[in-house]
């Protein structure tokens, strides 16, 4: 289930209660409880592993290989972009600047960025960010095979030590997957197709957290500000090994951002956000 309609703002402060529900709209009252922006001072040399910037998120922990075989070519790693240096940097950018992934080469060359929030989301937050890539081209004339993808995952694991991490605790990814032309969701369904063309000029997304390990999504696509709602999806939940846990004791504690593989174009994130209703 889900449905668009044009809206006039790009930012999620308020939240509509019952609108997706078919109930009577009512206004909820919410405050900024996280925020990080890519023009803040602690990206001003670049972004780094152990950057701590804004409010309400742990350190970024940063993880790309480092490629050495001689007889390959392959680039991976990340930087502040601005929309002066970087001509392919759309609406993504707050104050002309964004947080740049890239991942080109002659082979599979993977890249991913976790942070944690201070703490487990709430039922009723609501977690939003831009994204922004405009498709998978290839750098050089000859590369992998394997499936390449951009976008980031909402993770029940707070900590992150690798690259392999990216596979724990994953409970949905939004993701671009090369050879398809829409935003892809993999959450409680193996993959679901949005069926929101991919928008070269970025899009809003805004997860809002519910009880039983449920939530909604919405999309915002920034070339025409068109919103796309998706309610009341299952994010995917495994109990902890040897344990018998129930959904209800999973929460969302960290988020990771990633570029597999994506080519000559560099995927770009900002406006990271949580928002929280007021008790």
């Amino acid at each position: 289930m889900f449905f668009s309609m044009k809206i006039n703002f790009n930012q999620f402060s308020i939240v509509f209660l019952g609108l997706i529900y078919g109930a009577t709209p009512m206004l909820a009252q919410s405050y900024v409880f996280a925020e990080d922006e890519a023009y803040y001072d602690a990206y001003n040399d670049g972004w780094q592993s152990g950057d701590q910037s804004g409010r309400g998120f742990g350190d970024w922990r940063l993880f790309s290989p480092e490629y050495t075989k001689e007889d390959e070519e392959q680039y991976a790693g990340f930087f502040t972009a601005n929309t002066e240096s970087n001509s392919d940097l759309k609406q993504s950018a707050r104050e002309g600047k964004a947080l740049g992934i890239f991942a080109n080469g002659t082979g599979f060359e993977e890249t991913a960025a976790f942070r944690a929030f201070d703490g487990p989301l709430q039922s009723g937050d609501v977690f939003s960010m831009r994204f922004e890539f405009d498709g998978f081209t290839n750098r050089f004339e000859r590369d992998s095979e394997a499936i390449s993808s951009v976008g980031f995952a909402l993770r029940a694991e707070a900590d992150a030590v690798g690259l392999s991490e990216l596979g724990k605790g994953r409970a949905m990814v939004f993701a671009v997957i090369k050879g398809l032309s829409t935003y892809q969701i993999l959450d409680a369904d193996p993959r679901f197709n949005t069926r929101v063309f991919i928008d070269p000029e970025g899009v809003d997304v805004g997860i809002t957290i519910h009880d039983d390990f449920r939530y909604d999504l919405q999309i915002i696509t920034l070339s025409d500000n068109v919103v796309h709602h998706f309610p009341d999806r299952s994010f995917n939940w495994e109990a902890p090994k040897g344990t018998f846990e129930n959904k209800g004791g999973q929460k969302i504690q960290s988020f990771a951002l990633f570029n597999l593989n994506g080519g000559s174009s560099n995927v770009y994130f900002g406006a990271f956000q949580v928002s929280r209703l007021e008790n």
